[in-house]
């Protein structure tokens, strides 16, 4: 059975028909709504759907949960400052920022200073044109302070990309550099990737519904529930927030939303060797 992804769209079951149905109605409807700091590990599309396991019913007892109600949206048109996960974090644009955007995207720190990771299943693996999709980071109320990054690439694991395996469903993306030449972790700063396989520790996680033109944030706890998936119950994380990192205390990405059974309950992959070698994958440009 599959699991519902939080891509912004219809969910569907083949996630090569969502790529193309999703897309195209984004297209024709206006659908709504430094060197790497890698942990060494201890122990991997347009839009389609996520997670392909049973579904996940969290119990009173082991609740990660840090509310009972909706937080509130930010609202502030403050730019936030680089370094920041405010600054570093952003939708994804299928085409420009004019458009609906249907997932989200962290910058990480890489060699090159151009990626950004977010779940495999938000984008095809592969090299992307020009009008292919960007990135906006601190995307909020229709602006985009700074800029729209243009997707050059996109590595995903071939378990994700081949055979729809949801333990894999990861992706790093190569941004083209902006028109003055910089790199986007040189105007917006990056978080660092943890590829050790860490759960059960305090996370904050900030996603874009694809029916708003502002990002949600919340802190709760990790939770694993097998040796390769993590829950964490914050409510109010709909569609367009597949792809958002968790973000440890120290700052380290040791999760990337994929999917979940409802909104208030999410999931991703455990970060070990698969992601370490996806991310080596993607910093040598292979």
């Amino acid at each position: 059975m599959l699991r519902r992804s939080k891509v912004g769209g219809a969910v569907t079951v083949d996630k090569r028909t969502v790529v193309t149905g999703v897309l195209c109605a984004v297209a024709a409807l206006g659908a709504s709504a430094a060197m790497t700091k890698v942990v060494p590990a201890a122990e991997g599309r347009s839009e389609a759907p996520a997670r392909a396991a049973a579904p996940v019913k969290p119990s009173p007892s082991q609740s990660s949960r840090s509310q009972a109600a909706k937080q509130p949206q930010l609202t502030t048109s403050a730019v936030p400052r680089p370094g920041s996960p405010a600054a570093f974090t952003g939708a994804l644009f299928e085409g420009g920022v004019q458009g609906d955007h249907f997932c989200t995207a962290t910058v990480v720190h890489s060699p090159g200073k151009n990626m950004i990771v977010t779940a495999g299943h938000c984008l095809l693996a592969g090299k992307h044109g020009d009008a292919g999709a960007v990135f906006a980071p601190a995307y909020a109320n229709g602006g985009a302070p700074y800029g729209a990054w243009r997707i050059e690439e996109v590595f995903e694991d071939t378990r994700w990309s081949e055979g729809s395996d949801d333990d894999y469903d990861l992706a790093f993306a190569r941004l083209a550099p902006d028109a003055s030449g910089r790199n986007i972790e040189d105007v917006t700063g990056a978080a660092t990737l943890d590829t050790t396989g860490r759960s059960g520790e305090e996370i904050t996680v900030t996603g874009y519904p694809a029916d708003r033109k502002v990002p949600r944030t919340c802190t709760a706890s990790a939770i694993r529930e097998t040796p390769t998936e993590q829950r964490f119950d914050c409510a109010d994380f709909p569609g367009g927030t597949s792809g958002s990192a968790w973000l440890a205390k120290d700052g380290k990405i040791i999760g990337i939303l994929t999917g979940g059974d409802t909104d208030d309950v999410s999931t991703s992959t455990i970060l070990g060797e698969y992601a370490a070698t996806l991310y080596a994958k993607a910093t040598a440009g292979r």
